[in-house]
């Protein structure tokens, strides 16, 4: 019976060193797993940290561009205004042009139609001339004498200052007389 015994233990320790063994192997299958998961769920962590980190820095990008946009259709509006006025400015300037070029026409016409009148009668030109010349002549004396009307009026008000010192003095030497 001994041996029928033995027979058993050591059929039992081997039965538990197979069931051990197969433990084993789930145990390490199952670390193995675990493992695998951690090392994946740190990576996912990371991702998940950097895709944040993108978030954020596309958020702020994003308000950037907002003030970006912002601020160019500012200006667009301003430079729009700007457009019309200078349009404006230059409608107004273009006819303004337009007149001008019709009254540099006009009197280009009127200046051939005098050189016409001229070669034809030089004496009525030379008659307007002598008459300028009168009037200039008339404008020369005018001047002058209203120069020399100036020169007395100022002499005449340099000698009413004069007497006009002479009384005021003569008024405080009666005060100083009255007083005493």
């Amino acid at each position: 019976m001994k041996r029928v015994l033995l027979a058993l233990l050591i059929l039992l320790s081997l039965g538990l060193c197979g069931i051990c063994l197969v433990q084993w192997q789930r145990e390490f299958r199952l670390r193995a797993t675990i493992l695998d998961l951690r090392t994946a769920l740190v990576a996912e962590n990371k991702l998940r940290i950097e895709a944040e980190a993108k978030v954020e820095q596309y958020g702020q990008e994003i308000e950037r561009l907002n003030a970006i946009r912002q601020e160019i259709e500012s200006r667009l509006v301003d430079l729009t205004e700007q457009v019309q006025t200078l349009t404006q400015d230059q409608s107004a300037r273009g006819y303004s042009i337009a007149l001008l070029m019709n009254e540099t026409l006009r009197a280009r016409s009127e200046l051939k139609a005098y050189q016409k009148l001229a070669g034809q009668g030089s004496d009525a030109l030379k008659k307007h001339n002598e008459t300028v010349t009168a009037q200039n002549s008339a404008i020369e004396k005018a001047n002058l004498q209203i120069r020399q009307l100036a020169k007395d009026r100022d002499e005449a008000i340099t000698r009413l200052n004069e007497r006009t010192r002479e009384f005021n003095e003569l008024v405080e030497k009666y005060n100083k007389l009255s007083k005493r």
